[in-house]
C-alpha cells in the first residue's frame, strides 16, 4: 500500500482497486519499491527478504488461464512458448473469477521455490470452446518441449 500512497487515505476506494492500482504503478516503474520498503522500515515494520525478492520478481501480464488441476492452475505465456503452473495466494483463480478458461491480466510472482499468482485478476475474456482446444493443444506442445514450470531453482 505505500505504493499506492504514502499518505493516510481515507477515500471509500476498494482494497483490491487500490492494489491494482499500486501494482500498475509499480510495474511502470520500479523504483518506487525501495522508497516504499524504506518507509514502511521507519515505521518499524519488515518485510521478509524473500517477500521483497517475491514482489521484484512480479510479471504482470494477459495470460492465458487455462484451468486448475489439483496442485495448481495453469497459465500459458501470450506467446505459447512457456507456461506454469501457479498457486493462489488464498484460493483458486477460478474461485476468483467463477471459471476456467479466460485471457486475464494478473501477476506471477516467485516464492519458495514456486509460482504464485497476486491474486488480483482484472480484464477476464472469456475462451470459446475451440480456443480452449487450441490452447491444450499448445499446452501439449509446451510440456513435450519441457517448458512448462512448476517450480524454479530459488
Amino acid at each position: 500500500m505505500q505504493i499506492y500512497t504514502p499518505f493516510t487515505d481515507k477515500s471509500k476506494t476498494k482494497l483490491l482497486d487500490k492494489l491494482a492500482t499500486a501494482r500498475s504503478k509499480y510495474c511502470c516503474d520500479r523504483s518506487l519499491l525501495d522508497p516504499a520498503l524504506q518507509a514502511l522500515d521507519a515505521q518499524s515494520i519488515t518485510i521478509l527478504p524473500e517477500v521483497i525478492s517475491a514482489v521484484r520478481s512480479l510479471e504482470v501480464k494477459k495470460w492465458v488461464y487455462l484451468k486448475d488441476t489439483r496442485s495448481y492452475s495453469v497459465f500459458i505465456d501470450p506467446s505459447t512458448k512457456v507456461a506454469y503452473g501457479v498457486l493462489g495466494l488464498t484460493e483458486r483463480i477460478r474461485n476468483i473469477i467463477g471459471g476456467s478458461g479466460a485471457f486475464v491480466e494478473t501477476g506471477l510472482l516467485r516464492y519458495h521455490g514456486m509460482y504464485i499468482s497476486d491474486g488480483i485478476v482484472s480484464q477476464v475474456l472469456w475462451l470459446g470452446n475451440n480456443l480452449k482446444k487450441e490452447f491444450t493443444n499448445d499446452l501439449n506442445d509446451i510440456k513435450n518441449h519441457g517448458s512448462f514450470h512448476e517450480t524454479f531453482a530459488a
